[in-house]
């Protein structure tokens, strides 16, 4: 295993997880619509995973090495979608938004658990369902950015009540689009780029 560059990985994310709760907490992110954060998170983190791959042969080198039961467990974090659930309940974001996100987020969570234990072998291989869980979870996390746009403004005609997804720029929920969000993204792609790998050498 590359351990510098392993510590270099996990430094980054230590850094944006920082600039991400110092500029929830501060309120920064209000001054932004819910559609841009969710929308700059999730184009910034695929696109730039793309161009790393493409341009990168030691990110290319460095995504074929990651463990997929780590990559899989990272998932946990979205366990976060119970507080779209409670933030539903008390009539602060659109049930259209947040029962539906809530949901995905629960299943996806609890089944990384299932994924990691019973889809990687001993070795570190992908089983048979191993892609199209993480795909599931790439859709998910669509759905839920889609969901998150379209009730940001009364403008899109899905707002009820005039409650929209608009407190998802207030802290705590601010660190979904600009943390948690980017980072399950990432991880889906490295964990069916590094399975990709794996399958292809077994062949």
């Amino acid at each position: 295993m590359d351990w510098k560059a392993l510590g270099l990985a996990r430094a980054f994310v230590a850094i944006c997880f920082l600039i991400s709760f110092t500029l929830s907490i501060t309120g920064w992110f209000e001054r932004f619509s819910s559609a841009t954060l969710f929308g700059f998170g999730a184009i910034f983190s695929a696109s730039g995973f793309t161009v790393l791959h493409r341009l990168s042969q030691r990110f290319r080198e460095y995504t074929r090495a990651r463990g997929l039961k780590r990559l899989t467990r990272v998932q946990l974090l979205r366990l976060f979608g119970v507080l779209a659930l409670i933030k539903s309940k008390q009539d602060i974001l659109p049930d259209l938004f947040a029962i539906p996100t809530g949901i995905m987020d629960i299943v996806i969570a609890i089944g990384s658990l299932y994924v990691a234990s019973r889809l990687v072998s001993s070795s570190g291989d992908p089983r048979p369902g191993f892609f199209a869980w993480h795909v599931a979870g790439l859709a998910t996390l669509a759905i839920s950015t889609v969901l998150a746009i379209l009730t940001s403004s009364t403008r899109f005609g899905f707002v009820k009540d005039g409650i929209t997804s608009q407190p998802l720029t207030w802290f705590p929920m601010s660190l979904v689009p600009t943390f948690i969000g980017p980072l399950v993204l990432v991880c889906h792609l490295l964990a069916l780029v590094a399975g990709h790998h794996l399958k292809k050498r077994q062949e």
